[in-house]
């Protein structure tokens, strides 16, 4: 049993990372043997992810003044996963399920993704694919240099062929000046 100092420590810890970031997951992974835990959490380490095993009680401590439609959901055993990429805790959420050939482990609990909830697994696909307000404005910067070296390509073009045009034009009054 932990005392409450230990639990207002682990409280202040948890609300310490809700506030670095601002995604997190909460998986069920009850059922992984101790090596497919560690190439899990080996995983979550190269891919910048913190992952944290809490007990539930105090998961439902944590977010009864914040978000109570999380409670439903905190059964079994839970673990946390805070990243700064959106989507990719989803995506090895997913390789796992992949690698280890079993379609319900880990399980998706909840998702808190741009301030809006996503529950269960049947949302792992979208969590996916959510792209960041980082990566969108990248997306969209390299979207407009690309047209704009378009516009400057073919403007570049259009003038070179009516350069060429004048002098043709040019070179032929020229002959007929001649002659």
């Amino acid at each position: 049993m932990i005392n409450k100092k230990k639990k207002k420590k682990i409280i202040i810890k948890i609300n310490k990372l809700f506030k670095k970031y601002n995604n997190f997951y909460i998986i069920d992974i009850y059922k992984y043997n101790s090596s497919q835990l560690f190439n899990f959490r080996k995983k979550c380490y190269f891919n910048n992810i913190k992952i944290i095993n809490i007990k539930n009680t105090l998961l439902k401590i944590i977010f009864k003044k914040k978000i109570n439609k999380i409670s439903p959901y905190l059964v079994k055993n839970s673990y946390i996963m805070f990243s700064k990429n959106i989507n990719i805790s989803a995506k090895i959420i997913k390789d796992n399920k992949i690698y280890f050939n079993k379609s319900y482990y880990p399980i998706l609990k909840v998702a808190f993704i741009n301030n809006k909830l996503f529950y269960g697994d049947k949302n792992l696909n979208l969590l996916c694919y959510i792209k960041s307000k980082e990566d969108l404005i990248k997306e969209l910067i390299l979207n407009l240099k690309k047209k704009f070296n378009n516009f400057i390509f073919l403007n570049f073009n259009y003038k070179i062929i009516n350069f060429l045009k004048l002098i043709e034009i040019l070179k032929n009054k020229k002959n007929e000046k001649i002659k």
